[in-house]
């Protein structure tokens, strides 16, 4: 998001341009592509696009490449630690 992915990621996972104004066009989404089957939405780019848009807007939007990693990493611990929790 920050132009720092490798061309072939940019050509794969596209900003979301909405085609009217809409609050939605600030919050730092990607275009999830639409599929007909399980497959197609098993694909990287509709997989990383959703996982990037359920992402809290705190995290899309820090600039330090390291301390992104460090809240990403946190906050899928703490969604498989709630996910444990709540089928045990």
């Amino acid at each position: 998001m920050h132009n720092d992915a490798p061309v072939y990621l940019c050509e794969i996972v596209c900003p979301y341009q909405p085609t009217r104004t809409l609050r939605s066009a600030n919050n730092n989404m990607l275009e999830v592509k639409r599929t007909r089957t399980q497959a197609g939405d098993c694909s990287f780019a509709v997989a990383a696009a959703s996982l990037w848009n359920n992402l809290p807007t705190v995290i899309k939007t820090w600039d330090n490449l390291t301390s992104f990693k460090r809240l990403l990493k946190t906050h899928f611990c703490v969604i498989r630690h709630e996910h444990y929790i709540n089928f045990s």
